[in-house]
This record gives C-alpha cells, sequence and structure tokens, in this order.
C-alpha cells in the first residue's frame, strides 16, 4: 500500500507498536536516549530527528522487505542511539560520560540487532534507523559543538 500511493504510511507507522511488551520496551529506550539527546537539541530539533530518522527507517523497511508489515517507533529510536553515538565518538560529552554510556549503548544496540536476527523483527527498519541517526547526529556535530563551547565558556551569574 505504501509503495501504491499511502506514503503517509512511512510516518504513522512510528507510533504504532504491536503489544503492551513493544511498549515499553520503546518506552524505556527513548526515556534512557531522550534524557541525553533532547537538552542538547531542543525539543523542536530532538522530535525533527526523531521523526525523520522515523521514516528513514521507514523507507530501509520498505526497501529491503518487499511486503513486510512495520510497526513501531524502534527505527526512530534505533535512530536516537546513532545519533548519540555520532555525539560520543565526536566528544559533544564529556570523555567520562562517554566512556561510561558508549560501551552500555553498544551493547544495548547489538543485543537488539541479534536479537532481531530471531525473526519477527525488522531489523532493517533498525539499522535504517541506526544509520541515519549517526549521519543525522555527524552533520550536526558542528553546530551542537560550537553552542556546547559558548555556553561553557560563558561565565555563572551569582545567584
Amino acid at each position: 500500500l505504501t509503495k501504491g500511493g499511502d506514503w503517509w504510511r512511512l510516518l504513522t507507522n512510528v507510533f504504532l507498536h504491536g503489544g503492551l511488551m513493544h511498549v515499553l520496551m520503546n518506552t524505556f529506550g527513548l526515556l534512557f536516549v531522550g534524557i541525553f539527546i533532547e537538552p542538547l537539541l531542543g525539543k523542536a530539533k530532538f522530535i525533527m530527528v526523531y521523526l525523520l530518522t522515523g521514516i528513514l527507517a521507514s523507507v530501509a523497511s520498505i526497501a529491503w522487505y518487499e511486503a513486510t508489515v512495520s510497526i513501531g517507533s524502534s527505527g526512530a529510536i534505533f535512530g536516537l542511539y546513532g545519533l548519540f553515538l555520532a555525539f560520543m565518538l565526536t566528544k559533544i560529552f564529556p570523555p567520562a560520560f562517554s566512556k561510561a554510556f558508549l560501551v552500555s549503548t553498544v551493547v544495548f544496540v547489538g543485543y537488539n540487532l541479534l536479537f532481531g536476527l530471531l525473526g519477527g523483527i525488522d531489523n532493517a527498519a533498525h539499522i535504517g534507523g541506526l544509520l541515519s541517526g549517526f549521519v543525522i547526529g555527524l552533520l550536526l556535530y558542528p553546530q551542537i559543538k560550537k553552542r556546547t563551547v559558548n555556553e561553557s565558556a560563558e561565565p555563572e551569574m551569582p545567584g
């Protein structure tokens, strides 16, 4: 249906879930990464990255699987994890932070991708989201780095 003209399905599927456990796991994943990413990007840019990576994850899914119905925000959430990894690798975050969270993030992403090989999970959307988020993170890096450097150089105002 999507290829037949219902292109809106590329976006709306990122708001659907396949059951309570799916909602809970995606909520946990979004909460964890959102705590660190949303303050850096701001609400509007955070939502835009979420939606864009969700759409790109949907495009990856439809390109990989000819006739699979894919639902869930996992592709968009993987997009945020890709952005998070890009920010850690480009040193947006302090070294101690990146050291602590890089390993746990790679384990989380790796576990979910391996679990996806068991079947019934759209790894194409996960990988599409992850890669698109990583690229977006690299593209946003100069702007975010400039802002974080400027904020850290500003003197603190007393009480």
